[in-house]
């Protein structure tokens, strides 16, 4: 049976500085990680940009970032505030995809293979009246757990501890400069964060496979 998490905000805690990941892929993971605004019902957070096609950027965040939304405003580190389109969305994985239109973007942030195990990790997300910060987290293993109202469980990082304010839907980047998850909730006391594995699912379901580096 899977453990039931709640999504939402938590406590500010003391954190241990950013380590054993490379300065360039931390700067590169904080470049790509976009600000989400929801107009909708005043919801927000994070998200990265994974891939850029056609003069347009697509972000993977989370879906409780954007429950309502057909559109939300997404800001980069620099530029002014930009409409973007949420192409794909699942509840019960709390995933979606964002699209918008932009020039001079950030490298985007590609996504680990599935089955990608971790050493060093690093979580990225704006706070609440900040610029996106980087910090180190310390994974205990994965879980398996089930949101509110839903029926079917999700594989999970589970992190030492819950995501701040802001950073929900924002990545968990590995040493090598992947993303290998996507910050979702907390139990109070522990974050998590939705694994890779269930981010390849998520858009080969919605036929987005060629947003995965392997399959380009």
């Amino acid at each position: 049976m899977g453990r039931i998490f709640t999504l939402g905000l938590a406590v500010a805690v003391a954190i241990p500085a950013v380590a054993d990941v490379p300065s360039k892929v931390r700067d590169r993971g904080v470049a790509a990680t976009v600000r989400v605004n929801n107009a909708a019902d005043a919801t927000g957070g994070s998200g990265v940009i994974i891939a850029h096609s056609g003069g347009h950027a697509y972000v993977l965040t989370a879906q409780h970032v954007t429950p309502k939304a057909e559109t939300v405003e997404v800001k980069l580190v620099r530029g002014k505030p930009v409409k973007a389109e949420v192409l794909a969305r699942s509840t019960g994985l709390d995933l979606a995809i964002l699209r918008f239109a932009a020039t001079d973007l950030p490298a985007p942030v590609s996504l680990a293979a599935a089955g990608t195990s971790l050493e060093q990790v690093i979580s990225v997300g704006w706070e609440e009246g900040a610029t996106p910060t980087a910090q180190a987290e310390e994974v205990k293993g994965t879980v398996r757990l089930r949101r509110p109202g839903e029926s079917t469980t999700v594989l999970c990082w589970e992190a030492a501890r819950p995501p701040a304010s802001g950073r929900s839907g924002g990545p968990l980047v590995d040493q090598a400069g992947r993303v290998v998850g996507i910050a979702s909730g907390h139990d109070g006391s522990r974050g998590y964060f939705v694994h890779v594995d269930e981010i390849h699912g998520f858009l080969k379901a919605n036929a987005l496979r060629w947003l995965i580096e392997d399959d380009r």
